[in-house]
């Protein structure tokens, strides 16, 4: 396994935060979740219980079983096989993201930006400075979030501030006249299932500073995230429209392209796409590092160095693929019938049947907590497997 880096809580927050904000900030899905009308901002708001409660099982694991690593935690509570396995789930889930969220960047590169440009050469483009700093190792990459993270906060503030005299109100009236409570929840429901970044708690958590508290760190993020999404959707909606903002491929995107400060600052629509991209890769390079990661711990490798170019050819091979690589297949798999509930089994099932086995097993797992911490946790693999054969202990 890689050998252990050390992350601060700021680190972490802003790491799930800026990886976060990627899909609000290229496709804003939320729009064309139920009720699909000027309630949306309800949905947001109610989106934070939901999260909450999608959450609580990986905060629970990463609580009890802090200072281990996720394949650890997997094969102390189901056994070596079983854990390995759900490990191996974990890992399909980074792969498939990073993979769909790579191809997503490439499409829009392709019809918004750079229409020229062969898909190809974007993937190449992107995936040599992903696969750099996922080599890197976690440090790295929480240091990288300290930086870029901040800077998109900046522009989003930029935007809502500068779409401020475009702004509409009446686009939010009335509250509730085309939505039932019913269709806020499901909403709600949908929007928290896409939230894939609650597995940045379960796999980072182990490289999270002593002093650092897990669930002040969550929490601070979730409000920091639904802020800046706020600030993201609200101003979208008010200049745009309900209907323009739902039928765009990026409705941030050409919202930001209606917005000017002054009669001197136009086109400050340059300022989204320079916040967008390193942002991706943000976001791209966790998914390789947390796969990676994983990986070199169900082969019981000593780094994850090995895995980063095989995992990302396998992205890369699987949006070039034709019948993959269209705008409209990308917008499916994006889609509130696909996406969620491909996410939501790894995000909160998974996790809550790891939650489910320990408080079956207790006894027996908080005896083996209660060794692990009586030695030096360094060597954890080692002890776990000198405990297992140790009857006595």
């Amino acid at each position: 396994m890689t050998s252990k880096a050390s992350i601060t809580a700021t680190q972490l927050m802003m790491l799930a935060v800026g990886s976060s904000f990627m899909f609000p900030y290229t496709f804003m899905p939320i729009l064309n979740a139920p009720p699909a009308n000027q309630d949306v901002w309800l949905v947001l708001l109610l989106s934070i219980v939901y999260i909450v409660i999608m959450c609580s099982p990986i905060l629970f694991i990463a609580n009890k079983f802090r200072g281990l690593t996720v394949n650890e935690i997997t094969e102390v509570i189901l056994g070596k096989f079983a854990g390995k396995l759900a490990s191996f789930l974990f890992v399909l889930l980074f792969l498939f993201c990073y993979a769909a969220c790579l191809s997503m960047a490439a499409i829009f590169v392709k019809i918004a930006i750079i229409p020229e440009t062969p898909t190809w050469a974007f993937i190449a483009f992107a995936v040599v400075p992903i696969s750099y700093a996922t080599y890197k190792g976690a440090g790295t990459i929480g240091r990288l979030a300290t930086f870029i993270v901040p800077f998109i906060m900046f522009t989003i503030i930029i935007f809502f501030l500068m779409g401020i005299p475009q702004i509409d109100l009446k686009v939010l009236q009335p509250v509730f006249a085309d939505s039932t409570f019913l269709d806020i929840n499901k909403g709600a429901l949908i929007t928290s299932s896409r939230l894939t970044e609650k597995t940045i708690f379960l796999v980072f958590s182990y490289f999270l500073i002593k002093e650092a508290n897990i669930n002040k760190t969550f929490i601070k993020a979730l409000l920091l995230y639904n802020f800046f999404y706020a600030l993201i959707l609200l101003p979208t909606l008010l200049v745009l429209g309900v209907d323009l903002a739902q039928n765009a491929f990026n409705p941030y995107f050409v919202y930001t392209r209606q917005v000017h400060g002054y009669d001197f600052i136009e086109k400050v629509q340059a300022l989204n796409t320079l916040a967008w991209f390193p942002g991706l890769m943000l976001k791209l390079t966790l998914y390789n590092f947390m796969g990676c990661y994983m990986l070199s711990g169900i082969f019981k490798m000593k780094s994850h160095k090995s895995f980063v170019i095989p995992f990302s050819v396998l992205a890369a091979v699987f949006c070039l693929i034709p019948a993959i690589n269209k705008a409209d297949i990308i917008l499916t798999l994006a889609s509130d019938q696909i996406f969620p509930w491909i996410v939501f089994p790894f995000t909160f099932v998974l996790p809550l049947i790891l939650v489910i086995v320990y408080l079956i097993r207790k006894k027996k797992l908080d005896n083996i907590l209660q060794y692990i911490k009586q030695h030096d946790l360094s060597s954890q693999c080692l002890l776990l497997e000198n405990f297992k054969n140790d009857g006595n202990k």
